[in-house]
Formats: C-alpha cells, structure tokens, sequence
C-alpha cells in the first residue's frame, strides 16, 4: 500500500473547503490521488436505445452511496471534485468501504452527495453476491441469470435527469464496492458479458425478489399505482407434474406472523397514517380487518382496516408496509391468507399465514435457484421470468 495524500486543487469559496474538511473523517484513499473537477463536466449517459449503450468495460454508472435529498435534482452548492485511486490495486474509501472508480463528491446546500462512478462490469461486480448470496457449483446457472437482471436493470435506469443514475440501495439495486466481490459472481458476469433482456429490441426494467411463494405477480398487483407490462405477469413456479414449487427450499416459502390486540394498534397507530387517509394520531380500536379481493396470481389485494375512528383501505403493497413486525420489519408479501379473534368489540388476535419474500414482480431468486438445480440454464430462467422477451448482448 502506497502513502495515502491528498493533492487539493480546489479554488474558490471558503464553504467548499469547509464541506471537504467535514468528510475527512469518513473518507480514506488506498494508494495514490489527486482532487480535481471532473474532466468534461462530468460522467456522461447513454440513452436506453438499441444500438447507442457501450459494453460493460465502458459503460460508466454513476451510483448514489449517500445524498443530500432522496429525489428530484440537486444543485451543486460549489461545484463537484473528484477522488481518483492512482495506480494499479488502487480504491478509494467512503465510510469505510472500498470503491473502484472515482467518487464525485458535491456539497449542497442541504448536504453531501456522493456518486461512485466506475464502469458497468466493476458495478455487477459489487451488486450480484449482495442479491444472489453464495451459491453451490450446481446453481450457477441463477447466478449468471441474476448477473444479467442486474445487468439489464442497470442499462435501463442510465438516465439524464439527475446527477447519479441509480441507488445503493434496495431503492435500486444493493451495491458493496469491493468488498462484496466474490470470484463467483465474477465469473458470472465474465461468461455472461453483455447480455441483456431485451424487449422490442430495448432492455427492460428487471424487478426481481427473493420468493415468489409459487407464482410471481404483475406490476398493478402489487404497485397498484404503476403501468402493467407485456414482459411483467404473473408466471408459475411450479414443478411440472409434482405439488411442489421451485422455490420451496426458500426459508420464507411458507411463513406465519401473529398480532395481539395491542401490536396490532401499536403498527396501526405508527403506520397507517403514511398511506391511507387515517388519522396520524389516535386512530382507536382495531374493530375488523377485512380482504378486498384478490389478484390474479393470488395476493391479497386490498384490506379493509376498520377502526371505531373510521374504515381505511390499504392496497396492494402498501400492506406490508402498515403489517410490520415489531422491530419494525415489512410484511414478507402479500400473498397470505389470514384469521381474525375479536373480544369486547377489537381485533384480539390476527394471524397471517403466507407464502414468499419480496414484492413478486420479475425473477424469483429461490426459483431460479430451484431452476438451476434442476438443469436448466440462465437463458430458460431469463425468458420464463420474463415470459415474451429475449436475450441480447450489448454490442457498443
């Protein structure tokens, strides 16, 4: 490791000093850097449009590790500088974490953003072993399928309006920088090198999630509010000619969560509020909890909340949301069915029975995983999650 300095080459007003002087004790630099404006104003993008995307060794992604606000554009209080490792084996350091590429750092007027801007494969190479996990030799082939989710969630969100293209987050994608890397996940990304899922010729948007409980969801099913897409319905995980699913080896295929009396007004009372037209405080006894119908892959899709304040209808994943455990954790989905005790006029007691993790839309990983073991390759588990695209490659 080479002798860690910081060359300051920043002009200007005293505040911008000021605001690198605040992040020197959560920024480290491995090897060699300088602090420099961003060549040409910055990483540029790429329109998702067939035949104008580069491939992954030179398609920059600009990723958000921590923001001033959480939407909307956000103005550069001084201007931006850059943090660039020098050298080879050399990263950069936020919070503690290694980076490859260069960190674009903004003091804003409400705060810091810092963008890690690096190249589409370092970025796979960061995210695949967060959301796939360690796999066996067997179950590879989910490995390169969730490879090239990501991948193609990634070129689709390059965008032009804002200063970063994506989150660390499960906002977007969950991204670890060099410390996440495994040598499995990067040989996954290696054999499955720039290929996409394409549909009318463009990448998609690629929502995946952890179980579908035995049938993925369409995307009103669940964000009611959001267009359904051709590529996006619900598609069954069931093992041809048996009763089980791909996905049953997941630890959540099947799940129960119990409310008493008291917990259940204690998360009505923090949560309800935030989507329905409740009160924010003093939202009364839990007097009945009813279904609203069903979707057509079989979640819940809406409840009725009955209060002796009021009726509130929650809808689709809003549910989850508002059902939280006690140390505040989502409902696992909405793919449950539930039971009811009443005693002096309240909800007593509510049990919820369910199947699956996550939202439902898009790859489930547990079946890709059950897919895999069963011998089927990346390309199968891609097209049946995906049902009506097909698999390209990036070719700029």
């Amino acid at each position: 490791m080479h002798k860690t300095h910081l060359t300051t080459q920043v002009r200007g007003h005293r505040a911008r000093v000021r605001a690198w002087l605040a992040i020197a004790g959560v920024l480290g630099v491995v090897a060699c850097v300088s602090l420099s404006s961003p060549r040409g104003g910055g990483a540029g993008n790429v329109p998702v449009v067939r035949g104008t995307l580069k491939n992954g060794a030179d398609q920059q992604v600009r990723i958000a590790l921590a923001t001033a606000a959480s939407t909307g554009e956000i103005a550069p209080a001084n201007g931006p500088g850059v943090i660039r490792a020098t050298g080879p084996g050399s990263f950069v350091i936020w919070n503690g974490k290694r980076y490859r590429g260069d960190l674009v750092i903004t003091a804003t007027d409400s705060g810091m953003l810092v963008v890690n801007v690096l190249s589409m494969n370092d970025y796979l190479r960061g995210v695949v072993p967060l959301e796939i996990g360690n796999r066996t030799a067997a179950e590879f082939a989910a490995v390169q399928a969730q490879a090239v989710a990501a991948r193609t969630y990634a070129y689709k969100h390059l965008t032009s309006s804002r200063a970063f293209d994506m989150y660390a987050t499960v906002q977007d994608q969950v991204y670890g920088g060099v410390d996440a890397e495994k040598p499995q996940a990067d040989s996954a990304i290696t054999t499955t090198a720039d290929v996409v899922v394409l549909y009318n010729g463009q990448p998609i948007t690629t929502p995946y999630h952890s179980t579908c409980g035995g049938t993925t969801a369409a995307v009103s099913e669940v964000w009611y509010d959001q267009p359904d897409q051709p590529y996006l319905r619900p598609v069954s995980d069931k093992i041809p000619g048996t009763n089980n699913y791909y996905c049953d080896p997941s630890p959540r295929f099947a799940w129960t969560q119990n409310y008493d009396a008291a917990g259940l007004r204690a998360v009505m009372e923090k949560y309800l509020a935030t989507y329905t037209n409740a009160p924010k405080t003093g939202v009364g006894r839990i007097t009945d909890i009813r279904e609203s119908g069903r979707t057509l892959s079989g979640r819940v899709a809406a409840l009725a909340v009955q209060t002796d304040r009021g009726s509130y209808t929650l809808r689709g994943n809003d549910i989850r949301f508002v059902l939280r455990d006690p140390k505040g954790a989502i409902l696992n989905s909405t793919n449950f069915t539930f039971t009811r005790e009443t005693s002096g006029g309240e909800v007593s007691n509510l049990t919820v029975n369910g199947r699956g993790y996550g939202h439902g839309i898009g790859m489930c990983q547990w079946g890709a995983i059950g897919r895999a073991r069963a011998g089927q390759n990346y390309r199968t588990i891609l097209e049946t999650y995906y049902p009506g695209t097909t698999i390209g490659r990036i070719a700029g």
